[in-house]
């Protein structure tokens, strides 16, 4: 079964769900004490944190670091994983950037679509980002700043993004809830309460990798464009 992962900046911890659900499982700490990015590479959990503007690599999903590097800017938000390469967005330079591999070194980078970029998500062929200015949920072409799609938030502080293979999850931190979106649409399918008061990033642990599709879903058309 796949699960929903979380972070959250007032209890600094890092969650694992039960499916789409608020029963937690598992958690542990935040390698600092302001979490705002969380991905999952199929293995090990990826965080970022804008106290010490630091990307993490975990082995599995635990607070044991195996690597580490400084974030291109000094306010990194969310982050996400392609399947080889990381990416982030950073809400002081208003940037979203790809990565080298797991590394400091920047390959690409485009200027985000409003000036609060806090969520981000890779869709297999598409970037997705969630900005907390314009309370919009964005969808990219390809890796880009060129916008082929986008809807208001459920709520007025989005901060969490994921995409699971067929639906948005997002996560405000205005009214501590958790959502599945129908598709890429502002229709809401489903919602929880976050575990804490500041839930800031979000992750699905079955999302596409490598362009190839999670077991049981399909590629929607909506992100292949």
């Amino acid at each position: 079964m796949a699960n929903v992962l979380c972070s959250d900046a007032d209890s600094d911890k890092i969650y694992l769900h039960t499916g789409f659900s608020s029963t937690i499982s598992n958690s542990f700490s935040s390698p600092s004490d302001s979490p705002y990015g969380l991905a999952w590479d199929g293995t090990n959990v990826l965080s970022s944190d804008g106290n010490s503007d630091r990307i993490y690599l975990h082995t599995g999903f635990s607070s044991t670091i195996s690597n580490s590097f400084s974030s291109p800017s000094n306010s990194p938000a969310g982050v996400s994983w392609d399947g080889t390469n990381v990416l982030s967005v950073d809400w002081t330079s208003d940037r979203i950037y790809l990565h080298t591999g797991f590394s400091s070194t920047i390959s690409n980078s485009f200027s985000s679509p409003s000036s609060g970029p806090i969520g981000l998500s890779w869709g297999g062929t598409n970037v997705l980002s969630a900005d907390g200015t314009s309370d919009q949920i964005y969808l990219h072409t390809g890796f880009s700043s060129t916008i082929s799609n986008s809807f208001s938030s459920p709520a007025v502080s989005p901060e969490g993004l994921t995409w699971d293979g067929t639906n948005v999850l997002s996560s405000d931190a205005d009214s501590d809830k958790i959502y599945l979106h129908t598709g890429f649409s502002s229709t809401i399918s489903n919602s929880f309460s976050s575990p804490s008061t500041n839930p800031t990033s979000l992750e699905w642990d079955d999302r596409v990798f490598f362009g190839r599709f999670p077991k049981g879903s399909y590629y929607p058309h909506i992100l292949a464009q």
